[in-house]
């Protein structure tokens, strides 16, 4: 009998034979490293030998739900998939919510594995316990709504995908995986990953609950920790507005890095048009991932003008990057931004930075309407930031021929010394919120697996009053840059356990940390402490690291944009005058963590602590 939970089941795809065959975890693997990017990092590891192209047969794409996905776990719906990035050639993830990751899991799976390339377009159907490759030649070419749609017309209204749109079939380093016409699995470049395989989409038909060891007291555990969870501030917030309700405060506080992380709030004094009320007016109804109590979506409509268009709300990540960082108050610009990232399957955050890179290089004459084929790349120019998203959607003009793979490609194409506006790390656009404001962040930005991923949770999310309620109980002062390497490593392994478990982000900033530790025991029969927690969490943060290593990439070797740590600081605004001391905190980081200050790696002593001894005997042997 399978672990409560979980289905017992993961499928592993040979797209080169067609063959499908069933993997069954043995029970320790679900407690040791409870589903998502923790079970996706362990099969990685063992399945998937060193030095693959990532865009060729031999890289690994899995799918994986976490062992609270689909159960009545405050927020538990989130799927998680997996590779080696071709964007940054580290361990890639990429997180997305909705309604897919309990339909994998009614489908009788906790996760997929892809290995080998299909000569011809498939999709994978899960149903009932079954699974079947299908010919998707047909589906090659539409966009995410129209496969959810040709899913739910052939199989029913409970049939759910995940799906690449044309973007990823083209192979961009922008595109990433949809589920439910706007949930997105967005970093790390998988969709192009998908996109070499040939694999169209994962369509999931439920048939079935996720069992639980201990429904009633899930059922009394969940009430206490969801009447906790009402009474917060940033539950209303979300629950009205969803993220679009922090854009405006987030820019004036410069947590949002603004044009291009050059400015300050007195550059962009019209944010509030793209803030909260300003965009609730599109909105058509609420919206919810599965189950959620906080259902912080909506879905949109702008009726019409030039930007008409209708579909889900742009979350705040969305209105940052197309909005304070391209200096943009236009609303429904930035709506019809969003639905056209969504439709053809592509990361806003990635899209919205690289026009705002692009915009920078024409500011400073370093292209011109001769390179834009006639397009005025001025600040705030939402009909040029429009159409620049629409080229790269559609694999045409000087979006898609330039800015199609992301600003580091961008930047060697354009050349004249444009690397010094592209603010990525190792090919990832950074997202929006800055360390200059909450320093931690660079920490997380720099020596996360996946750098340049603002959601691993760290010391930044205490610096900004982010933080699971009653995990980090002693204020610090955040900008004096030694001393919190232990709260680093303490919300970090707790934010490792609630990704893997299949919990949200936002459902974690807004409940007492015991809330993650009571869901798994109550769905497993097994008690979990938050002693518990740290230990898994730091396994999980050790074995993606050490995929990182075995691919002889080192993190702490990673060359960050100056502009990311004020390095010369901003002259003005709430953040003039702040350079934050990276190499302080990641050297206490390190040490906390027990991993080596000189390489980043972790060491052998670490790894056999944490009973990953299959991974120091293998790097040792390297």
């Amino acid at each position: 009998m399978s672990v409560p939970g979980t289905m017992g089941k993961i499928l592993v795809v040979d797209l080169n034979t067609q063959e499908i065959s069933v993997e069954t975890p043995g029970d320790d693997l679900y407690y040791d490293y409870l589903g998502g990017y923790g079970l996706g990092a362990y099969y990685l590891w063992k399945l998937q030998k060193p030095g693959v192209d990532p865009l060729g047969p031999d890289n690994l794409l899995g799918f994986f739900a976490g062992l609270l996905t689909g159960t009545a776990g405050i927020t538990s719906n989130r799927y998680v998939v997996v590779a080696k990035s071709p964007k940054t050639g580290t361990f890639g993830d990429a997180n997305s919510g909705g309604s897919f990751g309990p339909a994998m899991k009614g489908a009788g799976f906790d996760g997929v594995i892809f290995k080998g390339q299909s000569e011809k377009p498939v999709y994978l159907l899960l149903k009932d316990g079954q699974a079947e490759l299908v010919p998707a030649d047909d589906w090659w070419g539409l966009d995410s709504h129209d496969v959810e749609d040709k899913a739910q017309e052939l199989y029913g209204k409970d049939a759910r995908s995940a799906c690449i749109g044309p973007a990823g079939e083209r192979l961009s380093l922008l595109s990433c995986i949809i589920n439910d016409k706007g949930r997105a699995a967005g970093r790390s470049g998988l969709g192009a990953v998908m996109g070499s395989k040939k694999v169209k989409a994962i369509v999931a038909v439920s048939g079935g609950e996720i069992s639980m060891a201990d429904p009633d007291g899930m059922k009394r555990a969940m009430k206490e920790h969801r009447d906790f969870m009402k009474q917060q501030g940033f539950y209303e917030v979300l629950n009205q507005y969803g993220t679009s309700g922090i854009a405006a405060a987030a820019c004036a506080s410069a947590d949002t890095p603004i044009k291009n992380w050059t400015g300050s709030p007195d550059d962009f004094p019209t944010v509030t048009k793209i803030s909260d009320d300003a965009v609730a007016v599109y909105r058509q109804k609420k919206w919810g991932c599965w189950k959620c109590p906080i259902a912080c979506g909506g879905l949109m409509k702008v009726d019409d003008g030039p930007y008409a268009s209708e579909g889900h709300r742009p979350e705040y990540e969305t209105l940052g990057a197309f909005g304070t960082m391209c200096l943009n108050d236009d609303p429904a610009s930035i709506i019809l931004c969003n639905e056209l990232c969504n439709r053809f399957g592509l990361d806003t955050i990635s899209v919205g930075c690289t026009i705002a890179f692009a915009l920078e290089c024409y500011e400073k004459g370093l292209i011109t309407t001769a390179d834009t084929d006639g397009l005025e790349l001025t600040w705030g120019n939402a009909a040029a930031i429009v159409e620049l998203t629409r080229q790269i959607a559609q694999g045409t003009g000087f979006g898609a021929r330039v800015l199609g793979n992301g600003m580091k490609a961008a930047a060697e194409q354009i050349g004249k010394g444009a690397d010094e506006f592209a603010v990525h790390i190792e090919g990832e656009e950074l997202p929006m919120h800055d360390p200059r404001l909450n320093p931690g962040l660079a920490t997380s930005y720099k020596m996360d697996a996946t750098p340049g991923r603002h959601t691993q949770m760290s010391a930044w999310t205490v610096e900004g009053e982010f933080c699971a309620a009653g995990l980090i109980t002693e204020p610090f002062d955040k900008y004096k840059y030694t001393g919190k390497g232990e709260v680093h490593r303490t919300v970090s392994a707790h934010h490792h356990v609630n990704s893997a478990a299949g919990m949200c982000m936002f459902g974690w900033s807004v409940l007492k940390a015991e809330c993650l530790t009571d869901s798994l025991t109550c769905v497993t029969g097994r008690k979990y402490t938050l002693a518990d927690a740290q230990k898994i969490g730091d396994r999980i943060a050790a074995l993606r690291m050490a995929f990182n290593v075995r691919e002889g990439v080192r993190n702490i070797d990673f060359k960050i944009p100056p502009r990311m740590i004020g390095d010369p600081p901003l002259t003005a605004g709430p953040v003039a005058g702040v350079t934050v001391d990276i190499d302080t905190q990641i050297r206490e980081y390190l040490e906390a963590m027990g991993w080596d200050t000189k390489t980043g790696a972790p060491t052998k002593e670490t790894l056999e602590r944490l009973g990953l001894d299959y991974v120091a005997a293998e790097l040792a042997a390297m």
